[in-house]
């Protein structure tokens, strides 16, 4: 596919990155695609920019900065556009350019000739708030350090597990190495379809994660009194839960789109990133 119309998102408050996208800018401006900048990122770089629902129309999205920049922008598009991202942070597993590559003549490439790659996201259902879908993960955290909660998950109607932990991972295969690895989840290639439930810090030696199908249906429920958890969707987006409440997991009906490149994908990253 080639792009008409692009759109730029900078994490506004690191230098390093308003620089990049301010050069990348200089350098697309030559070019005849059309270019739309997010507000935030355009006051900063001295231009006009568009809120975020004008970047809808775009083709793909690039970002500047790290995962949390491609993971809250994500987390603001009701339609979600694909994103090609450039590291100007520290992991950047989820960007597809690092900072230290030709990434003016990348980004000039995709333009010309780009494809996708599809992520399964994951949707939270709670107290019947509208939360975001996850691209990575849905945390449920205690609100008390060294305070343990009481979690069930059933799937599909069917109680499995009923444990005491700090809390409890639940990420998609694109999170899977993230939070999820570091609280002793497995790596899932993106292909697989499939969530992963991670116990964080569970006070049961039986207690270890499981991987269930992404087309069921399951629900956590916080079953200890006086206790409270923080819900956090992304690393963005946190919402309260007290005892009793229900959480209800399914599979988002809108996936996540990447611009792909060479070099870097899956297992490539994985090699240079985690090992």
């Amino acid at each position: 596919m080639k792009a008409d119309k692009i759109g730029l998102v900078s994490r506004f408050n690191s230098k390093d990155s308003l620089k990049l996208t301010k050069n990348l800018l200089s350098h697309l401006n030559k070019s005849d695609v059309d270019i739309l900048i997010e507000k935030e990122t355009a006051m900063r770089i001295g231009q006009q920019g568009v809120g975020f629902s004008n970047l809808e129309k775009c083709d793909f999205i690039v970002t500047v900065g790290g995962d949390g920049t491609i993971l809250k922008t994500f987390q603001v598009l009701a339609d979600p556009v694909p994103i090609l991202g450039i590291n100007t942070g520290e992991v950047g597993f989820l960007t597809s350019i690092e900072r230290d590559e030709n990434y003016k003549q990348i980004v000039s490439d995709k333009i010309n000739s780009f494809d996708v790659e599809k992520r399964e996201r994951l949707k939270v259902d709670v107290k019947n708030k509208n939360l975001p879908p996850a691209v990575n993960e849905v945390v449920i955290l205690t609100s008390e350090p060294a305070k343990m909660l009481q979690l069930t998950i059933k799937l599909r109607g069917r109680e499995i597990e009923r444990f005491r932990a700090d809390g409890l991972v639940v990420s998609t295969p694109t999170g899977s190495t993230a939070y999820s690895m570091s609280a002793g989840g497995p790596i899932l290639d993106p292909n697989v379809e499939a969530f992963v439930l991670v116990p964080i810090a569970p006070y049961k030696l039986s207690a270890r994660p499981f991987v269930v199908p992404s087309s069921f249906n399951f629900t956590v429920e916080l079953i200890r009194k006086g206790k409270e958890a923080d819900l956090v969707v992304d690393g963005q987006t946190s919402e309260k839960i007290s005892e009793g409440q229900k959480i209800k997991f399914t599979k988002a009906e809108k996936p996540a789109f990447f611009v792909k490149t060479k070099g870097h994908d899956f297992y490539s990253k994985i090699r240079e990133k985690l090992i």
